[in-house]
């Protein structure tokens, strides 16, 4: 039986791992991923302390990333009665939280695009690559918004955190 315990704590922390690393190789934070990773297999809520003792993270950096990880969507600060610090869980829709965060910050690119264009004077090959770059986040909205309108139509979600007492 220890054997299997340890076979599947081996295999939670690879995968807990495995997300730092994805998230570090997509230009996030690697501890945003191993966050991530957290959530994802336990939900919440948990802990602000108990995050950082798992981790084996500094406090700040713990503050920082659960902090990125409220703003992009994937996880939300909740309290539990009767204690007086922090406790995260994942959000019931991380995912479709997250597309809906790359559409606004395509479009947001966009409206740079666009004001560049009126006011800058620029020449012919670097009009070509910025228009590039725009028709490039055009498409990407396209089919992210597609995305998230499969995710609505076919009620996709989260499972339900388990709720801590």
């Amino acid at each position: 039986m220890t054997e299997e315990i340890s076979a599947s704590q081996h295999a939670r922390e690879q995968f807990i791992e495995r997300n730092g690393l994805q998230a570090e190789a997509s230009g996030m934070p690697r501890i945003a991923g191993r966050l991530i990773g957290i959530f994802l297999l336990d939900g919440g809520p948990i802990s602000f302390a108990e995050l950082a003792e798992r981790l084996q993270a500094s406090r700040a950096s713990i503050s920082t990333n659960t902090r990125l990880l409220e703003r992009v969507g994937i996880i939300e600060r909740v309290s539990i009665r009767g204690k007086r610090q922090d406790f995260f869980q994942l959000q019931n829709n991380p995912f479709a939280l997250a597309v809906e965060h790359s559409i606004r910050e395509s479009v947001r690119f966009n409206g740079y695009v666009d004001e560049l264009l009126e006011h800058g004077d620029l020449p012919p090959e670097a009009t070509a690559r910025v228009q590039a770059a725009k028709d490039f986040h055009i498409e990407t909205v396209k089919a992210l918004e597609e995305l998230k309108t499969k995710l609505v139509e076919t009620g996709w979600s989260m499972p339900a955190a388990s709720t801590k007492s």
